[in-house]
């Protein structure tokens, strides 16, 4: 019985695997980073995506992805859409992209509070 269990969760073996994309792209000259992304539709987002990786180096494309999945959280017009989110990175460069992001590292808990207004006095 329990061989039965067991053959029952395996798939059958003419079932295909599903399939890796793969891409071809022209040529590029220079920084990957400069390559305009394609958002006029999620499947052009994402070749366009995978173009700029074959062009540039992985801490880079890294930083691209950080920065598109940080938009995607906090970009309130796009809504968590990631169709929505590559629609308004349509024609941007990933160099641009991550430059719409605020950066800010966040002070640390228990940290010295910033007290330079302080002294400020406020006269009615």
């Amino acid at each position: 019985m329990l061989l039965a269990a067991c053959a029952a969760q395996t798939t059958p073996p003419d079932t295909p695997e599903p399939e890796e994309k793969t891409y071809s792209f022209e040529p590029w000259e220079g920084d990957g980073m400069e390559i305009p992304l394609d958002g006029s539709s999620l499947e052009a987002f994402e070749t366009s995506l995978a173009r700029v990786e074959a062009h540039t180096s992985p801490a880079s494309y890294n930083t691209l992805l950080n920065a598109i999945e940080y938009l995607l959280l906090y970009d309130l017009s796009a809504g968590r859409d990631r169709a929505k989110l590559a629609a308004n990175l349509d024609g941007l460069t990933p160099n641009e992209v991550i430059a719409m992001v605020d950066w800010q590292k966040q002070p640390e808990r228990g940290g010295k509070a910033d007290t330079s207004s302080a002294d400020t006095t406020i006269e009615l």
